[in-house]
């Protein structure tokens, strides 16, 4: 185990801290712009898919790398909740309450990718198999996709309350 801390790339551990400070930052109330639900989801289910291995059986990674998108979101439309949720001052963007949720969001994807990265290093026969590229598809499915729906939850909340009555 020491050996492999040891041997992280220092890149790595400069994510794990910049994700464990937006994490920690989450703890309190924050403001998040439309800009950002609209934004994110794209950019992380694309770094998502491309890290997939599409050269054994594309459509099948691809298939079911789609369904766990799908579950994520779903989850996370569950999971988070509009309660205590407001229009800023400006009207551009949300103040969010302070929720654990996100440090664990934020934690959960970072190991996903650590692990899957740390496979790929120690044992890259077996990580190029299908049951691996298949449990793979699915954990980054659901970690991009439980980032999707939180961003679909909050868009909606940030929409209902701009169209709405005042």
């Amino acid at each position: 185990m020491l050996i492999t801390l040891q041997n992280t790339p220092g890149w790595v551990y400069a994510i794990f801290l910049l994700l464990c400070y937006l994490g920690i930052k989450a703890l309190f109330p924050t403001r998040e712009s439309k800009t950002s639900f609209l934004v994110t989801p794209p950019i992380l289910l694309g770094w998502s898919l491309y890290s997939l291995n599409l050269s054994i059986h594309p459509s099948l990674t691809v298939g079911f790398w789609l369904v766990a998108v799908m579950v994520g979101s779903a989850a996370a439309l569950v999971i988070f909740s509009r309660n205590g949720v407001a229009l800023d001052d400006t009207g551009t963007g949300l103040i969010l309450p302070g929720t654990i949720k996100t440090l664990v969001l934020y934690l959960l994807f970072f190991a996903v990718y650590y692990y899957f990265g740390y496979e790929a290093e120690i044992h890259p026969q077996q990580s190029k198999t299908l049951p691996v590229t298949l449990l793979k598809a699915c954990a980054s499915g659901v970690a991009s996709g439980l980032f999707c729906g939180r961003s679909i939850r909050f868009y909606q909340t940030f929409h209902s309350l701009k169209t709405a009555p005042v």
